[in-house]
């Protein structure tokens, strides 16, 4: 074989290479799902277990990132992905997309928000790795770097502008602003009973959060975490009238979620629904086995709340709903009350 044929068999074969890389990258770059399963390796060591709700989360937050939802409520039981998938890999897939909307492009700037600064540096730090991980530089590093002169571990800065900062619910957001501001889990759990502490989160929110959107109109705010009390912060949201995407551990037919990821100009709908029909049906079989289930039940107010997203117990906690009865008599028993 002569040398030139060799030479251009190379060329055709690393021709060939780039090709599949760019169309790996466009699948991507079209679906924050599929670029959380791949970048999966470089967030946690667990093996990925995905599932539609996983799914749900990413569809919604591509409505966010392209702009028909501007405000939006999550509420999902713990421990299902749903930080790696919203204050990890959402960060990371919105900067490598082309700038055709406000929210999407190396140039948006993320303010998150957890109950602990600790958590939120946690996060912030693994989208930090993930965007200089190999994987994702081989694939993106022509749409953007990382500044040298602001890369810490609350907040790192790229060449356009954008960047990703995280503080704690009630710390100083002073001088800090954001295109998209993200809540993740902003109570704790433990705490939530306080009345002053659960108010103080939805005080910070209103009065400090809430305004440190760079543009009202055009910058969205997401909120994500399970229920954990009937005035907890999406409670506050929801009557706010923020699109609510909750996902029951348990199916409860009488709590259909349905929302609208987009209304089209001619006012027809894109809707997403969620997919079980069967009372009971468990989101995700992956995550959480019947045994798991039964020992969660045996807590019936962590069960409602940070499992079934309602704040309290179906069917009442104490007193049961089912106890209540039409007194038919002319007199009533003799109460004290």
């Amino acid at each position: 074989m002569h040398g030139t044929d060799r030479g251009t068999l190379i060329k055709l074969a690393h021709a060939k290479q780039r090709l599949r890389e760019i169309e790996s990258a466009k699948v991507y770059e079209d679906s924050l799902y599929e670029f959380l399963k791949a970048s999966w390796q470089h967030i946690d060591p667990a093996e990925f277990v995905g599932g539609w709700h996983l799914e749900a989360i990413c569809e919604h937050l591509e409505a966010v990132t392209k702009g028909h939802i501007k405000r939006l409520v999550i509420n999902i039981s713990p421990r299902c992905s749903k930080s790696s998938a919203v204050s990890v890999a959402w960060p990371a897939w919105t900067w490598i997309q082309q700038q055709r909307g406000y929210l999407e492009g190396p140039q948006v700037q993320f303010l998150f928000a957890s109950y602990a600064e600790s958590l939120a540096v946690r996060d912030s730090i693994k989208t930090r790795r993930l965007i200089e991980s190999p994987w994702y530089q081989k694939h993106w590093r022509h749409r953007f770097s990382l500044t040298s002169d602001q890369n810490t571990k609350i907040k790192f800065e790229n060449n356009y502008k954008g960047y990703r900062f995280c503080t704690s619910v009630g710390g100083t957001v002073t001088g800090e602003g954001g295109s998209a501001l993200i809540l993740d889990d902003a109570h704790k759990a433990d705490e939530v009973e306080s009345d002053t502490v659960r108010q103080g989160v939805l005080n910070w929110y209103d009065e400090v959060l809430s305004t440190r959107l760079n543009s009202p109109q055009e910058g969205a705010i997401v909120s994500i975490g399970q229920r954990v009390h009937q005035d907890d912060i999406s409670n506050l949201l929801i009557e706010k009238g923020f699109t609510l995407l909750c996902i029951p551990m348990e199916y409860e037919a009488d709590r259909h979620c349905v929302t609208v990821l987009k209304t089209n100009p001619d006012g027809s709908q894109i809707t997403w629904e969620d997919p079980r029909t069967e009372e009971g049906e468990l989101m995700c079989e992956g995550r959480y086995n019947p045994e798991a289930i039964k020992e969660q039940k045996k807590k019936p107010f962590v069960w409602a709340t940070q499992f079934q997203q309602r704040p309290a117990p179906k069917g009442g906690a104490i007193i049961k709903s089912e106890w209540w009865k039409v007194w038919e008599r002319e007199k009533y028993p003799s109460f004290e009350y």
